[in-house]
């Protein structure tokens, strides 16, 4: 296999169906269908938890974080993304819907990029707990890229450090938004070589 030369950070959820297996299977697709063009370096456990936005009463999240190695560049990673999506049925309707599977870009390398397309960081990575709480840990030393809007210049903040923010608002409303469930149940072979995981 040629260098995997990037690192990437996705966001994988489901609230419909079996979630949990649902989840390690696309961990274990997005390796089989990139054909050698990514590995897993990092996975989180599963998390609980509560919807953001969308329908009311809709039934809660099953959320994990990967972290990936790959030498696809952003826009054939997506496709991958979509592509494991729609093997899992994933039909788009209803904006924040319920879905069976969604698998979302977080962050590519330290790129920093405004496309509408595939907007990098993902624009609401920083403040969502069900995004931050498995990222850290899964990475504890974890940065995500952002642009000072003001100067242009590009900064790097710690995940972890976001995370603490977001659990402190939660406490704060005297909610528990995302709460640690299982580790995730993933072979040893979808990982590369010398990577470090949570959870297998």
């Amino acid at each position: 296999m040629d260098a995997l030369a990037h690192t990437a950070v996705l966001a994988l959820g489901s609230n419909l169906g079996e979630s949990e297996t649902t989840l390690e299977q696309a961990a274990a697709d997005l390796v089989h269908l990139s054909g050698g063009a990514a590995r897993l370096v990092r996975a989180s456990g599963l998390y609980v938890t509560e919807p953001v936005g969308g329908p009311a009463d809709q039934p809660d999240y099953i959320n994990a974080i990967l972290e990936v190695r790959t030498i696809l560049d952003p826009y054939a990673l997506l496709a991958l993304c979509q592509q494991v999506e729609a093997h899992h049925h994933r039909v788009r309707l209803v904006r924040w819907g319920p879905r069976t599977l969604d698998i979302d870009v977080i962050t590519y390398d330290d790129l920093v990029s405004d496309d509408p397309a595939l907007t990098l960081p993902h624009p609401r990575a920083h403040e969502r707990a069900f995004v931050l709480v498995p990222w850290e840990q899964a990475n504890p030393q974890a940065v995500i890229p952002s642009r000072d809007a003001a100067t242009g210049e590009q900064t790097r903040h710690l995940v972890a450090d976001l995370a603490r923010r977001v659990r402190a608002a939660d406490e704060r409303a005297g909610v528990n938004a995302v709460r640690f469930m299982r580790d995730m149940n993933l072979p040893k072979n979808l990982f590369d070589s010398g990577a470090e995981s949570e959870g297998v």
